[in-house]
């Protein structure tokens, strides 16, 4: 019995054990997809592609390893059964004679041979069942090792397929942003041709400035040279410009149009930009220096690749702007009547000196770190023009009655000539003995600014905010300050909060939205724009009692109280 032939057909298991291996090796593969997925999801695919020959080499050697036991359990299945259970090999047909035996000994009541019988035929049948079970193992090992590499490799694949996507996202989306940079730079390539129009009205300028000489020259009884006296004075519209170049000006500075460029990565006029440029070359060795420096001067490095600006500008209006103040021209009444537009005018670092500009269409131009003095912008279209940076001084923003307006804007009327600066920027400005009063105004920035001797008497303000400036001798008089935020603000009074309730339009201040705290009298200092225009001196003359700091304590909006129920 012990060398019968080997079954050439398995006998079902019970129903039982076969589910209870199912599923055994099902959780043993759920288990080892959950670790592999656990891994890849906080390592990411970098790993996974980092240690792919590892995991290959993990994966054959596992392959091979069980498939060498598997070849010497096959080769040694006898000896191995033999050894275990003194059975090498079984088949169904032979079960009947152990059970025969049984039966037998059972009826001849001769125990010892039922017992022997019995004990052959349980060793047939673990003998029977070894094998089966380890064919079993060996088959769904192999199965379940290629099952997983595949697996393995399938969700490398898909990991890799979301690499892939993700840097064809970014690549699209840079693609996209060279498209608007194509498309901005193709409209400033059309706006090169307004160039040619400016030189020509340079020329027509410079000839005009000859007359003007020549006429100086003739006044004075031929004793001024007359290109010395070219270059002298004030250009009157009336006289010197004459209605054909007025109408090319106006023509030319309708015809530039916005458009966003590429920022530039230095600023020739700021003096701040050359000194971050210069200190370049030792910032790794002055590291803590250059650190200091940047945040006091607010230094901004340079994007690492090119990028348009923020919002549209026109270059050209703002070179136009220069070329009629360098040809000596100063009131721009007649040139505004007319039509001039110099609106989005990207006229950064410019110098507006003595202007009178009533009337101006400026919405959207840019005027950081500019000089302005002794500058009339009353009546002037403002709004959301930027002035960060700036230092601004003896200079008009104030709204005007016509009556007092100069020609041809002025008329028998005490209507106000409005001056718009809703969303003004004037952050980081230096502002002083200047006249905002009876302007409309919301939504402006003056944070971080400095502001001595200015007047906003009868202005609308509501939505402004002055965070962290330092105000000294400034008018509230009559002003709207709906919402305006003073948190952060230097004063230097200590019932400024009280004031501002007593002498602001009625109802418009909420003097419980703020507290004061009396802070060192080099507080103030804080704010770069400050070192310019204050001093202790200026501070004492100007009656200041010590230096306070303005805190917010109560919200803008607060929700509505929920109605009670029924």
């Amino acid at each position: 019995m012990d060398q019968t032939p080997e079954a050439q057909d398995p006998p079902e298991e019970p129903q039982g054990v076969s589910k209870t291996m199912n599923s055994v090796f099902g959780m043993l593969i759920f288990g080892f997809g959950l670790a592999a997925g656990i891994m890849l999801a906080f390592s990411g695919y970098a790993l996974l592609e980092g240690s792919a020959s590892l995991v290959v080499t993990i994966f054959l050697a596992a392959l091979f390893v069980v498939t060498l036991v598997s070849a010497l359990v096959f080769a040694l299945r006898k000896p191995i059964l033999r050894a275990l259970f003194g059975v090498a090999s079984t088949q169904i047909e032979l079960f009947a004679s152990p059970l025969s035996d049984v039966a037998d000994a059972a009826l001849g009541r001769d125990a010892p041979k039922a017992t022997a019988a019995a004990r052959r035929f349980v060793q047939m049948t673990l003998a029977r069942y070894a094998w089966l079970s380890t064919r079993r193992w060996i088959v769904a090992s192999l199965t379940g090792l290629i099952a997983a590499m595949a697996a393995l490799a399938g969700t490398a694949l898909l990991f890799k397929q979301n690499q892939l996507l993700q840097e064809q996202n970014t690549r699209v989306a840079t693609q996209t942003e060279l498209l608007v940079q194509q498309v901005q730079l193709a409209e400033a390539q059309r706006n090169a041709e307004i160039a040619v129009q400016i030189t020509e009205i340079a020329n027509l300028l410079g000839g005009a400035m000859e007359r003007r000489g020549a006429r100086l020259a003739q006044d004075s009884g031929g004793t001024q040279d007359a290109d010395a006296a070219s270059l002298v004075g004030v250009l009157n519209p009336y006289l010197d410009l004459g209605p054909s170049l007025i109408m090319r000006i106006t023509s030319a500075s309708r015809a530039a149009k916005p458009y966003r460029f590429i920022l530039p990565p230095y600023r020739a006029h700021d003096d701040r930009d050359k000194l971050r440029v210069a200190m370049e070359s030792r910032r790794g060795d002055l590291t803590q220096t250059y650190d200091t420096m940047a945040a006091g001067l607010d230094w901004r490095d340079p994007p690492e690749q090119d990028a348009l600006i923020d919002r549209p500008a026109s270059p050209e209006r703002a070179a136009l702007l220069e070329v009629l103040m360098r040809a000596g021209l100063r009131d721009y009444g007649l040139l505004n009547f007319f039509g001039l537009d110099l609106s989005f005018a990207h006229a950064e670092d410019i110098h507006l000196l003595g202007l009178t500009l009533q009337g101006a269409q400026l919405s959207f131009a840019s005027f950081d770190r500019a000089q302005i003095s002794q500058t009339d912008f009353a009546g002037a279209a403002m709004e959301n023009t930027r002035f960060r940076g700036a230092r601004i001084s003896a200079s008009q923003f104030r709204g005007l009655p016509y009556r007092e307006a100069a020609a041809p804007y002025n008329a028998e009327s005490d209507e106000l000539m409005v001056t718009g600066l809703s969303g003004a920027d004037f952050s980081e400005a230096v502002i002083a003995q200047s006249d905002f009063s009876q302007l409309n105004g919301g939504a402006m920035v003056f944070d971080r600014a400095a502001l001595h001797g200015v007047s906003f008497a009868g202005a609308s303000l509501g939505a402004t905010t002055f965070r962290g400036a330092v105000l000294l001798d400034v008018d509230f008089t009559g002003a709207g300050l709906q919402s305006v935020d003073f948190d952060g603000a230097y004063v230097f009074r200590a019932d400024i909060l009280d004031q501002l309730a007593e002498v602001a339009q009625e109802g418009s201040f909420v003097r419980d939205r703020f507290r004061l705290r009396e802070v060192p009298a080099e507080a103030w200092q804080e704010v770069n724009a400050a070192f310019v225009l204050l001093s202790p001196e200026i501070i004492a003359e100007s009656g200041g009692e010590g230096v306070w700091h303005v805190e917010r304590v109560g919200a803008f909006e607060t929700a509505p109280e929920a109605e009670p129920p029924g």
